[in-house]
């Protein structure tokens, strides 16, 4: 167990990462503080994603019953604790917001001015801060509930208890909707004020789901070779993860792919600009990437059942996805958060230097709250059954 502060060796070399990584932000905050400010967007909003997936995760989980999930929501739950640290990681976005969206900023040019003043209720600094506030009071409240009380429930009263986080999750999940959607508009589609796209929070909220359920693949694999989760946790638990990944895989295509042909078949250059920017020159081929490692790839992998029942091999495949993740972050905030920026080869130190930053941050965190703690929810009553799981026993 973690004693007070200090750190343990893994935990030093996480620091070490996290400081180059603050340092490269620094350095080209004095170079290039405009494509720095894009770089740390595009990192925060795809290692928030991954978050707020798995707190949704549990969320459904628990809405559903889902046996088999309960001896893995501790390692869910270890990834939900981290949000309090991303609440506070949020505030360079809000110091950088002149610099990355045209409505905050005095030199908009006049083309953009009279959109922005039409919607000058909604899109404006004191109203985005007071917004932003009442998203994360919501995430880290539910956090905060879900995951005390699931420790709680390892002490007994488990009925109690139990009825007490299935009603957190059932309010919970309407809240989590709402402000995921709402954060999705203000941090991503307001980067362009003058486009707009009514499913585009859906279509955030899809991406956090595959990233969540990855990186959840990455930590029960890592659980498994540590010796720190049983050997009942294996092929078959793995093999239900697999398949919810797959459903959120065709789900994140099906979406995106809906809110392209609708906007791009209506042939209005308002909503088609959006699409244009992001086909044409590199951003076109990384669309393409996106495309093939976030759809076609983990499809066609995830088809075979030999793959979703070898754990090393889902979790080889959460590794991919997690990178494919942060490419399609990359794909949908960056043309917007940087075109006020020149190009040049120093911005992909600060994408590096930006994801090394909020990953580390992020990572000690997690291995902060975790210390000392049960790895499998012990007080549940669905434990037992939930590690006797067997996918044999049903379709799949």
């Amino acid at each position: 167990m973690t004693d007070g502060l200090r750190l343990t060796p893994s935990e030093r070399r996480l620091a070490a990462v996290t400081a180059v990584g603050a340092a490269l932000c620094l350095i080209g905050f004095i170079i290039q503080p405009r494509r720095v400010a894009a770089a740390y967007l595009v990192a925060y909003l795809a290692v928030l994603a991954v978050v707020l997936g798995a707190l949704a995760t549990i969320m459904i989980a628990r809405l559903t019953a889902a046996t088999w999930f309960v001896a893995l929501r501790r390692q869910a739950e270890q990834i939900v604790a981290t949000l309090p640290a991303l609440g506070l990681l949020f505030i360079p976005v809000l110091l950088a917001t002149p610099w990355l969206y045209p409505w905050a900023s005095p030199r908009t040019d006049l083309v953009l001015r009279s959109t922005i003043q039409a919607k000058s209720a909604y899109l404006n600094i004191p109203f985005f801060i007071i917004r932003a506030v009442v998203y994360w009071a919501v995430w880290i409240g539910l956090g905060v509930v879900l995951r005390r009380t699931s420790l709680e429930q390892d002490k007994g009263d488990s009925a109690s208890l139990e009825r007490r986080l299935r009603a957190t999750s059932a309010v919970g999940i309407i809240a989590f909707g709402l402000t995921i959607t709402f954060a999705a508009f203000d941090w991503m589609m307001s980067l362009e004020p003058a486009w707009y796209s009514t499913i585009f929070g859906v279509d955030y909220f899809a991406g956090a789901m595959v990233g969540g359920l990855a990186l959840l693949a990455v930590l029960i694999q890592r659980g498994r070779r540590c010796g720190e989760l049983p050997d009942a946790i294996g092929a078959d638990h793995l093999h239900a993860l697999a398949k919810l990944l797959l459903t959120f895989v065709l789900f994140w295509i099906y979406v995106g792919f809906s809110q392209f042909i609708v906007i791009w078949s209506a042939e209005i250059p308002m909503e088609s600009s959006w699409y244009i920017v992001r086909t044409r020159g590199g951003w076109s081929t990384l669309g393409l990437v996106v495309i093939l490692g976030h759809f076609a790839v983990p499809f066609l992998v995830l088809l075979v059942l030999s793959i979703k029942r070898r754990p090393a091999l889902v979790a080889a495949l959460g590794v991919w996805l997690l990178v494919m993740h942060y490419l399609d972050s990359y794909w949908v905030v960056m043309p917007d958060a940087a075109q006020r920026t020149s190009w040049t080869p120093l911005g992909y130190v600060w994408d590096v230097g930006a994801l090394l930053l909020v990953c580390g941050v992020a990572t000690v965190a997690w291995s902060r709250q975790r210390a000392g703690e049960p790895a499998l929810p012990q007080g549940d009553p669905e434990l037992v059954p939930s590690l006797e799981y067997s996918t044999r026993d049903v379709l799949g």
